[in-house]
C-alpha cells in the first residue's frame, strides 16, 4: 500500500439541488462554464490534479500546501467576480476545505483520513469561504499574507480526534500570478477525465427531468420513508432483527416534529425490490429515503444505513456500525438511536439538507416553516447579531402562520440566550417575553417535547423548580432519544439541584450525537463545571469561538478549580474587560436563583480565579430584584464590619 503526504482540496457547490430544480438548463451551463474557465485552469496553474468528482463537487491533490491555499483563494475570488452581475438565485457559490495529511494512493484515486478531513472542513466553511486544518495553517501562515481566523477544535463526523479548524480571511492581497506549467498526460487519460466530468454533469442534469405532483413542496416539512432493512446473509433468524431495526427507526424518527415519516405498511411493498429511489420518492411523496442492511459475520454484526435525496438520487448521509452480536436487543437499541439522532434534530442530516435548499430561495418566496428553519440557523450562531436575526425571522414566520408553535419555541430560546449573555433591555424584559413565547408554544402544540421543554426553562428562570422539573419529565417522555432536547434539559438541572443527573443526560446525548453541533459546547462547559469535572468544563469553554463574559467566567472558574491558575487569571481579565459589572451573584439571580450548595461552587471558583463573585454593597440599589446569595451577604457584612 503506497502512502504519501499531500494537500487535499475539497470543493462543493452550495445548494446545488435547489439550483437545478429552479433552473436546470441554466445551472448546467453555468456550472460547466465555471469548471472549464475557472476551476480546471486554476487547479492546473497551481500544480494540482483533480482525482475525484462527486457530481457537484471535486477533490484535488497538491504537492505544495501553499499552492493549495493560493488556488482556493483564487477560485473563490474568481467566483466572486463571475457572480458580480448574476442574480442571487442564479449564483453558483462553493465551499472549500483544505487538509494536509497522509493519503493512500490507489491508482489515480486518493483515500484515507487526509481526504476525509478535507471533506469535513469543506462542510464547515461558509458559502464562498475556505476552512483549513491546523496543520495547513502551521505550514503556510508565515508564507502567505492571508489571515487565519481560529474556529477552535471541531468534532467532525467519522474522525475520532477533534480537528483544529481555521477560516481563511479573504481580505488579503491578490494571489500572485502563476505561470502555466504543462503537465504531460496521455491523451487517453485526459479524454477519459473530460468525458467523466461531462457524464457526471449530464447525469445531474437528467436527474431533475422528472417531476410529480405527489412530491410535497419544499415549503412543507422534510419527509422521509424508511425502507425495510435488508438481511445480507442466509440465516433467516436475522430477518426479525432487520425488521425490528426498521420499526424502531420509524418510531424514533416519528418523535420529531420537524419530520413527516411514512408509516411502515406503506414501505413494506418495497421489500426485496431494488429499484430507482427516485421512483420510491415519487410514489410515496417524500423528499428522502433511508435504506440499510445488516450483515452478520461470526460474533459480529455490521449495520449500514444511507440517506438518499429522492428528488435527485444523490446521497445525503451514510454510516456503518460494527457491533458484537452477543446482545441483540442492546445492539438494535444502540444503532437505531444513533441513526435517528444523526438524521433528526436541529443539526441533523435532514435539517441541514433542507436548509441548504431554503437558502437558495428568494426571501419573498419563503414560507413560515422555511423562515423558521433559517431562524434556527441564525440563533445557533449565539452572537448578538445572530440572535437579533433569529428573532426577526421567527416573528416573520408567525406573521405568515400564527399557529406555528415551533416559531414560538425559537423565540423562547432567543430570550434565554439574551438573559444568560446580558443582552437586550433587561433580564426582566427578556423573562417576560420568554414566558409569553413558551406558553404560546405549549398552547399551540402540547404534545411536542420542545414546547414542554421551553416552558420548563421559563419556570426555571422564575425560580419555580418543581414546575420546571415536571415540564422536563414531560419533554423527555415525548422525545426520549432527541439528543438536542436531552442536553437542553441537562443544562438546567444543576440549577435545580440535580448536577449528577445533568451529567448522566449529557453523556446519553453525546452517545446519541457524538458529532454534536457547535452550540453544545456552551452547555457542556456549564454542566461539567457543576458536575465537578473541571478539566472537561475548561476544555469545552475553550471551544467557544466568540465568547462572552459568561464564557470566560466559567473558563476562569474551571481553570482555577483544576489548578491552572495562569489560565484562570487570563480568563478573569477577559471577564473584567468585556463586562466590568459582571458577577456570579447577578448571573445566578438573572437565571432565577440557584440552591446555595450549588451556587457556592461557582462562587468559590470565581474567587480563586479573581472574578467578581458578589455584587458590591454600593451597587445593590441598582439591582433591587437581586436574589441574594448567602455567601455574598456574609461577604458584604464582613466588609462593612471591617
Amino acid at each position: 500500500m503506497e502512502r504519501r503526504l499531500s494537500a487535499i482540496l475539497a470543493a462543493d457547490v452550495v445548494g446545488y439541488s435547489a439550483l437545478m430544480e429552479q433552473d436546470e438548463a441554466g445551472t448546467f451551463d453555468r456550472l460547466r462554464a465555471h469548471r472549464k474557465e475557472l476551476f480546471e485552469p486554476e487547479i492546473e496553474k497551481h500544480h494540482g490534479r483533480v482525482f475525484k468528482l462527486t457530481g457537484d463537487g471535486l477533490f484535488a491533490e497538491f504537492t505544495s500546501v501553499v499552492d493549495a491555499v493560493e488556488c482556493a483563494v483564487s477560485l473563490q475570488r474568481g467566483l466572486l467576480e463571475r457572480n458580480a452581475n448574476v442574480a442571487d438565485d442564479q449564483r453558483i457559490d462553493v465551499r472549500i476545505g483544505i487538509n494536509l495529511g497522509e493519503v493512500i494512493v490507489e491508482g489515480d484515486d486518493r483515500l484515507g483520513e487526509g481526504v476525509n478531513i478535507a471533506a469535513r472542513l469543506e462542510q464547515l466553511a461558509e458559502p464562498g469561504g475556505i476552512c483549513v486544518s491546523g496543520k495547513v495553517t502551521k505550514e503556510v501562515e508565515k508564507k502567505l499574507a492571508f489571515a487565519f481566523e481560529p474556529m477552535g477544535e471541531q468534532k467532525v463526523k467519522n474522525i475520532t480526534e477533534p480537528v483544529q479548524v481555521y477560516k481563511v480571511k479573504l481580505e488579503g492581497p491578490k494571489v500572485r500570478p502563476r505561470p502555466r506549467r504543462s503537465r504531460k498526460m496521455p491523451f487517453g487519460v485526459l479524454a477519459a477525465s473530460t468525458i467523466a466530468i461531462l457524464l457526471m454533469l449530464v447525469a445531474g442534469f437528467g436527474a431533475w427531468r422528472w417531476s410529480s405532483p405527489s412530491v410535497s413542496p419544499l415549503s412543507e416539512k422534510a419527509s422521509i420513508a424508511v425502507l425495510p432493512f435488508e438481511n445480507i446473509g442466509n440465516d433467516p433468524k436475522w430477518d426479525r432483527f432487520a425488521d425490528g431495526m426498521t420499526e424502531d427507526i420509524i418510531t424514533d424518527l416519528s418523535h420529531s416534529k420537524d419530520l413527516f415519516v411514512v408509516a411502515r405498511n406503506s414501505t413494506e411493498i418495497y421489500r426485496g425490490k431494488p429499484g430507482d429511489i427516485r421512483n420510491v420518492g415519487r410514489d410515496l411523496g417524500v423528499h428522502y429515503v433511508l435504506e440499510g442492511s445488516i450483515q452478520p459475520s461470526g460474533d459480529q454484526i455490521r449495520v449500514t444505513a444511507q440517506l438518499i435525496d429522492a428528488r435527485t438520487g444523490g446521497h445525503v448521509w451514510s454510516s456503518r456500525y460494527d457491533r458484537p452480536a452477543t446482545d441483540l436487543f442492546n445492539v438494535q437499541s444502540d444503532v437505531t438511536e444513533k441513526i435517528a439522532a444523526t438524521l433528526a434534530g436541529y443539526e441533523g442530516a435532514l435539517a441541514e439538507a433542507e436548509r441548504s435548499l431554503v437558502r437558495r430561495k428568494p426571501p419573498q418566496d419563503l414560507t413560515a416553516y422555511e423562515t423558521y428553519l433559517l431562524g434556527m440557523e441564525a440563533k445557533h450562531k449565539v452572537t448578538k447579531e445572530g440572535l437579533d436575526e433569529g428573532e426577526r425571522l421567527f416573528r416573520k414566520a408567525l406573521e405568515i402562520d400564527p399557529e406555528l408553535a415551533r416559531a414560538y419555541v425559537g423565540l423562547a430560546y432567543i430570550y434565554e440566550y439574551r438573559i444568560d449573555l446580558g443582552l437586550g433591555p433587561s433580564a426582566a424584559d427578556n423573562l417576560t417575553k420568554l414566558i409569553e413565547a413558551a406558553r404560546n408554544a405549549v398552547r399551540l402544540d402540547p404534545n411536542d417535547g420542545e414546547t414542554q421543554l421551553v416552558l420548563g426553562h421559563a419556570f426555571a428562570y422564575q425560580g419555580k423548580a418543581d414546575q420546571a422539573l415536571e415540564q422536563f419529565t414531560k419533554a423527555e417522555a415525548l422525545a426520549p432519544n432527541n439528543a438536542d432536547l436531552l442536553i437542553l434539559i441537562a443544562w438546567f438541572l444543576p440549577q435545580l439541584g440535580q448536577p449528577d443527573r445533568a451529567v448522566e443526560l449529557t453523556e446519553k446525548a453525546l452517545k446519541l450525537n457524538p458529532n454534536y453541533p457547535y452550540w453544545y459546547n456552551e452547555g457542556l462547559r456549564y454542566i461539567y463545571f457543576f458536575g465537578r469535572q473541571f478539566d472537561k468544563s475548561a476544555k469545552y469553554s475553550k471551544l467557544i469561538t466568540e465568547p462572552f463574559a459568561l464564557d470566560y467566567a466559567f473558563l476562569a472558574a474551571a481553570s482555577a478549580m483544576a489548578g491552572d491558575m495562569a489560565g484562570a487569571k487570563v480568563a478573569a481579565a477577559e471577564v473584567a474587560q468585556l463586562d466590568p459589572d459582571w458577577s456570579v451573584e447577578k448571573y445566578m439571580s438573572d437565571g432565577g436563583g440557584f440552591p446555595e450548595n450549588v451556587a457556592i461552587l461557582l462562587v468559590d471558583g470565581a474567587r480563586k480565579a479573581g472574578v467578581v463573585a458578589c455584587v458590591p454593597a454600593d451597587k445593590l440599589p441598582a439591582v433591587p430584584s437581586l436574589i441574594h446569595l448567602k455567601a455574598c451577604d456574609e461577604e458584604r457584612n464582613h466588609q462593612a464590619a471591617g
